[in-house]
């Protein structure tokens, strides 16, 4: 291509689209333009698609010569508007050959017209529909090519289209709160999206509307959907985030109502329904899976009966209720909603130890010499009848007037200390925060967790978790023991509990953990423990029943050792999950109650400086919380033991955050 300076060119730029520029000088391959914008630039020749058969232009007065450009310009664009690609394609398709730029030129203008030609350069390379192109030449697409295009496009099309409809839907839902018939396909991604933020899964085409409607922002689409009516505003997203199933199958529905019809057979059981039998829990426990009994001998020795609930009766092995209980890992109790492991029919009502009822159970009867020996382990199947239940508040007051009670809960005391001679580690602990919704209020309570009966109930399962490991170990039955190690030497505590000495000592404790072999759990001062009282609650725990009930009627063990861990390993993550969801949700609650206080007065909570060893941070316990936090440094002094003010400075809900400052009291 022969240039030299004032031809007037297309180039090919950054973009797909050539650009007009004039020729300033051209040498070596290489050519100087001068582009429309005033700005100059050099190329090599082989970017120039097309030049003019002539100079078109002066270039030693630039600012004529871009107002030349500007008018080449604008007349190459409105000839390239008006081109219909269609007609030159239909009237060369069947010359399936290649053509250059000026022979098809040459089909629809005069020749030597050079605005048109570049017009021409023009379409062919935004509309690359109907030629394809090669080495500066053109061929017209066959018609399979033509129709397979189109169809293509069209494809695109209608996904640009829902894109763009996608993304006026969801102005509409931010703006007017309304949801539009075209988001219901897309609720659960943008639930998932709102719950779950970067982490979420949606589809390209989704995340390129959010991004267009302003409303990729996880807390600005969560506000959207309450303003739609379809979160509320204390919604759990921690359930959506943990993909937590929150109803049962139909399948599931229809297993548990035949269970809940069939007859139990209970003439291999021992009959204790004559017994004094009692369920003490939480008042707001619905399925009770664990009750006591309790006799004191004439020779001092103590009979100690903790019956459990028996699910592994009913619940087979990889049944449809096994499978979903498996996957449930246990039931998550929330303050303002509980989700079971198994269908209420069952966990609630047919084997929830409930006063007055008479129920299958799985006992574990420990007799204990008259100075607190554990002498005999025996662990059957047995049918009971619950006397009473009752919730901890009640059953102390009813402490003065209950002589049996007053001996059960004596023995329990000595049982404790009977452990503490063993090796346990008693401490101590910070009162029991407790967050409930009751009737749409946020009711926060403190309890002492080992004040009287329910200090009780704890020492008596622990007991009967402690029986049913050495029941495993004894009979080579397949188990998962929970140990802890631990070091001969015992942090010291106080007679009552001192956030300091607590929160050094339970650094140096190390965590529980998993084991096959059966080893010493140091903090409870046992030679081996598992976890088996809750079976309607966890589903390990049910698991653990199915081996000792094969055990004590002569069967070889459900789960081998491998098949035990594999499932236990499943069951605990899911526990963890729940841990997780409940820990939540109590402090989005928490969270709230002091934001609604925070409206009406500064809150400032009392503290205890636990930690000063970060060159930035404080650690402290905080007396309403019941709980240790961290703050920046504050601009005072503090040592170790130092009371402070705890001032309230920031809740976010949506994050789940708070932050603290400190003050000097």
């Amino acid at each position: 291509m022969n240039l030299s300076a004032g031809y007037i060119v297309e180039f090919s730029a950054k973009g797909s689209q050539p650009e007009i520029a004039a020729v300033l000088s051209a040498a070596g391959g290489n050519v100087r333009l001068y582009l429309l914008n005033g700005k100059e630039t050099t190329v090599t020749e082989k970017k120039v698609m097309h030049a003019t058969s002539r100079p078109a232009t002066s270039i030693a007065d630039r600012e004529a010569c871009r107002q030349n450009l500007i008018n080449a310009n604008e007349q190459r664009k409105n000839i390239a508007e008006s081109l219909d690609l269609a007609e030159l394609h239909e009237l060369l398709s069947e010359e399936q050959r290649m053509f250059n730029l000026k022979e098809l030129a040459e089909f629809l203008f005069e020749p030597d017209d050079d605005n048109s030609a570049a017009a021409l350069l023009r379409q062919l390379c935004a509309d690359k529909l109907y030629f394809k192109s090669k080495n500066d030449c053109y061929q017209p697409v066959s018609q399979e090519e033509l129709a397979a295009a189109r169809e293509q496009l069209a494809r695109k099309q209608a996904l640009e289209d829902e894109e763009n409809n996608l993304t006026e839907a969801l102005r509409q839902l931010e703006k007017n709160g309304n949801l539009p018939d075209l988001l219901k396909d897309q609720l659960n991604d943008l639930k998932n999206l709102a719950a779950c933020g970067e982490d979420a899964k949606i589809s390209k085409r989704l995340g390129n509307a959010l991004d267009r409607a302003g409303l990729n922002d996880p807390r600005k689409l969560f506000q959207a959907l309450i303003k739609a009516d379809i979160f509320d505003a204390d919604e759990n997203l921690a359930i959506i985030r943990y993909k937590l199933p929150g109803t049962f199958s139909p399948e599931a529905m229809t297993e548990a109502e035949v269970l809940a019809k069939a007859t139990p057979d209970v003439s291999r059981r021992r009959d204790l329904r004559s017994q004094r039998i009692w369920a003490i829990d939480t008042p707001d426990t619905r399925d009770r899976d664990d009750a006591f009994s309790f006799e004191l001998r004439e020779d001092g020795s103590c009979l100690l009966q903790v019956h459990v609930a028996d699910p592994a009766e009913l619940i087979r092995p990889e049944s449809i209720l096994d499978k979903e209980a498996a996957r449930r890992g246990s039931s998550v109790y929330m303050p303002d909603q509980r989700i079971n492991m198994l269908p209420e029919k069952i966990s609630e009502e047919l084997l929830s130890l409930n006063s007055g009822e008479t129920r299958l159970a799985l006992t574990f009867s420990l007799t204990f010499s008259s100075d607190c020996e554990l002498s005999q382990i025996d662990i059957f199947e047995s049918v009971i009848h619950i006397e009473k239940t009752v919730d901890y508040d009640t059953a102390d007051s009813m402490l003065p007037d209950n002589e049996w009670l007053r001996q059960a809960l004596t023995f329990a005391e000595q049982l404790k200390g009977r452990r503490e001679k063993m090796g346990a580690v008693m401490f101590p602990r910070q009162p029991e925060l407790s967050v409930k919704v009751r009737d749409g209020e946020i009711v926060i309570e403190q309890r002492n967790r080992e004040d009287f009966t329910q200090g009780m109930i704890a020492e008596f399962m622990i007991w009967a978790n402690h029986a049913a490991a050495e029941f495993c170990r004894k009979n080579s039955v397949p188990c998962l023991y929970r140990i802890q190690e631990g070091d001969d030497d015992k942090p010291e505590f106080g007679s009552s509990f001192d956030p300091v000495l607590f929160f050094n000592a339970i650094k140096t404790f190390r965590k529980t953990t998993v084991s096959q072999e059966a080893g010493r759990h140091y903090s409870l001062g046992l030679s081996a423990y598992t976890q088996a009282t809750s079976p309607l609650r966890r589903y390990s725990d049910l698991l653990i029943h199915r081996q000792i009930k094969a055990a004590i009627n002569g069967q070889s063990p459900i789960y081998n050792q491998n098949e035990l861990a594999q499932a236990v390993l499943i069951s605990d993550s899911a526990v963890s999950r729940a841990d997780e969801i409940m820990r939540d949700r109590e402090r989005y609650f928490l969270h709230k109650f002091i934001k609604m206080r925070q409206k009406s007065e500064e809150v400032v909570f009392d503290g205890t400086v636990v930690d000063t060893g970060s060159v930035n941070d404080v650690v402290f316990y905080v007396d309403f919380l019941c709980s240790f936090k961290h703050c920046r440094r504050p601009s005072f002094d503090v040592t170790v033991g130092q009371k402070v003010g705890v001032k309230v400075n920031q809740i976010d809900l949506f994050d789940g955050t708070i932050r603290f400052d400190l003050r000097q009291r």
